[in-house]
Parts: C-alpha cells; structure tokens; sequence
C-alpha cells in the first residue's frame, strides 16, 4: 500500500503546475490508502470472460488473473457517452479521472467509464447485438459516476461500433498490473430533456473516479498535443487511430438525423477487431 501512495506523490509532483492546483496531495495519499482494499476486493470478486484473439469465449477469469503480470485476454467495453452543447449543434464528450486508488492507470484521464462483462452478474454473457457488454456498461456507469441507466441511459441507447484489441502495462505506476483486452467501443447520446449539468445526473464514486468533465472534441485534441500522457493507453490509441474524430461525427450526425449518417455509421465494422500494437 505504502509503495502506491510514494508511486503517486512521485508522479504527482512531477505533472504540470495546473494539475497540482487541481489536486490536493494529502487528500490523494489518504483516499489512495483508504480505497486500494476495496479495489482489491474487486479484483477477488469480479469474474471476467476471457476469451482468444477473435473475441470467442474461453473461460472464466478472475479480474486479478487477467490483470497481475502478463495478464489474459478478456472482454471489456469502453463507453463515450455525448451530450449536445445547447444552442449549438457541437457535442460534448463525458471525461472521466481514475481514482488515485485505481489499481491500474491511477489518475490518467480517458473517456466516460471503462469496465468489463462478468460473468457474477445476470445477462452480461449474452453476445448478440453485444446486450451483455452493453448491460455492463449500465452497471459500471451507475456504480462509478450514478448516472440512472434505468432513465438516463437505456439498454437501447447504447450503440455498439466496433472492437479493439490492445495491451498495455501500468501507468503512471509501475508494477505489475495491466490490460489485456478485446474493448467494444460503445457510444451513447443524452437525450436533450435530461439536465446533465444538474447535480442529480453525476454522483461521483471516489473510489473510482477523481473527477469528471464534459469536453469538446478541440479542447481534447489540443490537450493531447500537449502531452498525450495524461491519458489512458487505450484512449490515446483510439484518438491516434482518428476513431474518437469518428465517433464524434457519428454522435453528431445521429442527434441531428443528418442523411449522411449511413454512410458514417457503415464506416465502424461491428464484425472486425483493429488491432492496436
């Protein structure tokens, strides 16, 4: 325990100087030490479906043996959910910073909620139309930002795109966690009568998420110019590869019923996996 909350100071004092205004360091070591049993506790309990390289079920895994070493290749999701900017047509996207007490890539930024299907919970190993992944993502993104999946966001409002297949060691930390994953890339809209910036939408969970914030595609652009380290591995893939320009075309194009959203949404192959090294 001692070792993360000394990880953390390290790679705390080295970030920008507007970070450390953002971030109190004596409440990130407290909280670091106070919330690292209960993720570990995760870790026990939650079972992953690991699977090969085509995304075909394996086996059952724990989240600690598909993270610990060298890990093993397993289902996950990451979900960007858009909301409209009123009075404009430009979108937002939901951003969310792990929690210092994060087993793995405490404190980087990256999209709306990260998770995995498990096999603890009912419905979530159902593969067609990727409804269990789905149903994860409503469990995840109740649990760790309480947005309410039963009114806010519907199993039928989140649409899956494509998959990736990637791995990464841990960052900023260095130990012996990491990912492994197939990730279905799922994107949700807010629909235009939910108030997202009343504080009944967001109930931030501390043990998951630092903060969170809703921002336009230029203002991540220009942030990941800066120092594209700030950000998870998987989400700086997803912005090299151009699928998070993608994606905010696509959500554009949905909201607005623009015609030519065929012919972007033909652009994300639901059959294929795009490899990311």
């Amino acid at each position: 325990m001692s070792g993360l909350v000394s990880s953390l100071r390290k790679f705390f004092l080295h970030m920008p100087e507007t970070f450390q205004k953002s971030t109190n360091l004596r409440s990130l070591s407290a909280l670091a030490q106070s919330s690292c049993q209960f993720q570990y506790d995760l870790m026990k309990q939650d079972n992953c479906i690991v699977v090969d390289n085509y995304d075909n079920a394996l086996s059952v895994a724990t989240k600690e043996e598909c993270h610990f070493k060298e890990g093993l290749l397993h289902r996950a999701f990451s979900l960007f959910i858009f909301r409209q900017v009123p009075n404009s047509e430009d979108l937002e996207l939901l951003m969310q910073r792990r929690s210092p007490s994060k087993l793995t890539f405490p404190l980087l930024w990256t999209n709306t909620c990260c998770s995995h299907p498990c096999t603890n919970y009912v419905g979530e190993t159902e593969e067609r139309n990727a409804v269990g992944v789905r149903r994860a993502a409503q469990r995840k993104v109740e649990h760790e930002l309480g947005i309410d999946s039963s009114r806010q966001l519907l199993l039928e409002n989140i649409h899956f795109l494509t998959r990736i297949k990637y791995s990464a060691h841990n960052e900023p930390v260095e130990n012996d966690w990491c990912e492994r994953e197939v990730d279905y890339l799922l994107v949700s809209i807010v629909p235009a009568y939910v108030k997202t910036d009343s504080s009944t939408f967001l109930k931030i969970n501390s043990n998951e998420v630092a903060e969170s914030e809703w921002t336009k595609e230029h203002s991540i652009n220009t942030a990941f110019s800066n120092d594209p380290y700030i950000y998870t591995p998987w989400f700086r893939k997803v912005v090299r590869m151009g699928l998070l320009h993608r994606m905010f075309n696509w959500a554009a194009a949905k909201v607005t019923n623009n015609v030519a959203f065929p012919s972007l949404d033909k652009i994300f192959d639901r059959s294929s996996i795009l490899e990311f090294d």
